[in-house]
């Protein structure tokens, strides 16, 4: 059978334009190899951009596996050890937080004081726990404190008191203690020229513990009284001052620094007698370890840290009555202490005169007169005060055994105690700033021994040193009332927050100790 040429178009091109279909069936036999090649190779790429495309798609297809942190192994616990023994507890010294007191009203001379005979019934002379442990005879300000008109204070006394001790109150810091340069800052008459008479600060630590000492040997503790506020903010500040290592109060400053120890420890052991807290333990406890550390061997003190063989009478008194003070409040003291100041007194007494020197090699020697600064020796003659006699003599008394001596006639050292009573009393208090004679210092130490002393010796320095201070202190309506203007050879030193608190001190001694003997 033939097929039309026009059946086979592509064979009539290549000149087969005659051919049958077994012309045509013979040339795509001829061209299979080709085909098949083509075939296979259009096959193969076919299957090869398959293989692609489902490798992608498995790849795009393919699930994220997350996995999860293994979980920790489980914390095996030591089993507990055993309780510890149970201790009593610690109690830290810090700053009393105690509700303050009403200070609005103001403290003058009519506030009541007690009566005659109420004085007498509260006076340290009754005590009758028969306290005494360290010979200071009696709490300071007495059991119950307050005024003391049954043992010879006045109300001219009383009321210089209270305004001396208003003048501190309202010249004590924000932080609580009293700046002997700067007080005048807190002036409180501010249309009122202002307060003068700057200290070195240096002493500011001395004449914070002089300030509280004022407010507490009136009666006030950090609990009770009108100035109860001015002790406990006080006492807060000398904790915060005090080195808990070496246990001293406030920084080195060279000479001051124990005479400033000295009398913070004594306030704060006074503040702890009258209160018999435990918050002030540890803080005399570390304060008791500093005074015993600088002492030297076997003797006394002078003013190094550290022992280096110098002693001097003035700085050793105020240690003996620091640590009398310190024991008065429940902190042991070791009688070594004591005996190693007596046996300094005993070294710089003059046996034939009773006067007691201040250093060896200095105010000559034994018996030589007290100490002065150099610029200050024609303005105030050293002969013009006993002050280191009265040191001595109080520091004697203070330091009696009454369990061996109950009256002053049977003391060991009787002779030379009245040798130096009546020395003192040939020297007594005259506020003459031009002629040189205002020692307060002197003052201070003089009339509280010749009040333990009594008789003749009391009654005639009472009248002089009432004299000498309560007409002498400021009066008025401004910045300075209440104050004792800061003349004498120390008054430089400490300021007017100096003069006014050791005159109030001074006016408070007819009750602020017991006598150690009763009266004469």
């Amino acid at each position: 059978m033939k097929h039309p040429r026009t059946d086979f178009p592509h064979l009539q091109r290549h000149g087969y334009e005659d051919a049958g279909f077994n012309d045509v069936l013979a040339e795509q036999l001829r061209r299979a190899p080709y085909l098949l090649a083509s075939m296979f190779l259009h096959a193969a790429l076919a299957f090869f951009i398959a293989g692609i495309l489902l490798i992608s798609r498995e790849e795009e297809e393919m699930p994220v596996i997350q996995v999860e942190a293994a979980p920790p192994p489980p914390i095996v616990e030591d089993p507990p050890p055993p309780p510890p023994p149970i201790e009593p507890p610690t109690v830290e010294p810090a700053e009393p937080t105690l509700d303050p007191v009403d200070l609005e009203s103001e403290p003058t001379a009519d506030d009541p004081l007690p009566d005659e005979a109420t004085s007498l019934k509260n006076s340290p002379f009754d005590n009758p726990d028969g306290e005494n442990v360290l010979g200071l005879g009696g709490p300071p300000g007495g059991p119950s404190g307050g005024g003391g008109r049954g043992r010879g204070a006045t109300p001219a006394t009383e009321e210089a008191v209270l305004l001396g001790l208003k003048w501190l109150r309202d010249h004590q810091t924000d932080d609580g203690y009293w700046d002997s340069h700067d007080f005048m800052h807190m002036d409180r008459y501010l249309d009122q020229p202002p307060s003068d008479g700057s200290g070195n600060e240096v002493n500011d630590v001395g004449v914070t513990g002089l300030a509280m000492l004022a407010f507490l040997g009136r009666g006030n503790d950090i609990t009770e009284g009108m100035f109860s506020q001015q002790i406990r903010a006080g006492v807060g500040w000398l904790n915060r001052m005090q080195n808990t290592e070496s246990g001293l109060y406030g920084e080195g400053v060279g000479t001051p620094t124990l005479y400033n120890h000295s009398i913070a420890t004594l306030a704060m052991g006074e503040a702890g007698f009258r209160t018999r807290s435990p918050l002030f333990q540890r803080s005399l406890v570390r304060a008791v370890s500093c005074i015993a550390d600088a002492r030297n061997p076997y003797q006394a003190w002078r003013y190094s840290m550290r022992p280096e063989g110098d002693n001097d009478t003035s700085i050793t008194g105020w240690m003996v009555f620091a640590l009398k003070s310190a024991q008065n409040a429940g902190t042991l003291v070791s009688k070594d202490n004591f005996d190693g100041a007596l046996d300094w007194f005993n070294q710089m007494t003059d046996p034939s005169s009773g006067r007691t020197g201040y250093a060896i090699g200095e105010g000559g020697g034994r018996g030589g007169l007290p100490s002065r600064q150099r610029i200050y020796l024609e303005k105030f003659p050293p002969h013009k005060s006993e002050a280191l006699t009265a040191v001595s003599l109080l520091c004697r008394i203070f330091m009696t055994d009454t369990e061996k001596v109950s009256d002053w006639k049977d003391h060991p050292d009787y002779e030379l105690l009245r040798k130096q009573a009546d020395l003192i009393l040939k020297t007594p208090p005259v506020w003459d700033e031009e002629g040189g004679s205002c020692d307060m210092y002197y003052w201070y130490y003089a009339t509280f021994a010749m009040n333990q002393w009594g008789g003749k010796h009391w009654k005639v320095w009472k009248k002089a040193i009432e004299r000498a201070l309560v007409p002498n202190q400021r009066r008025g309506a401004d910045n300075f009332t209440g104050s004792w203007d800061p003349v004498g050879p120390w008054g430089a030193d400490g300021g007017r927050v100096y003069s006014t608190a050791i005159c109030t001190l001074i006016l408070e001694v007819y009750y602020r100790y017991a006598r150690v003997l009763g009266a004469r």
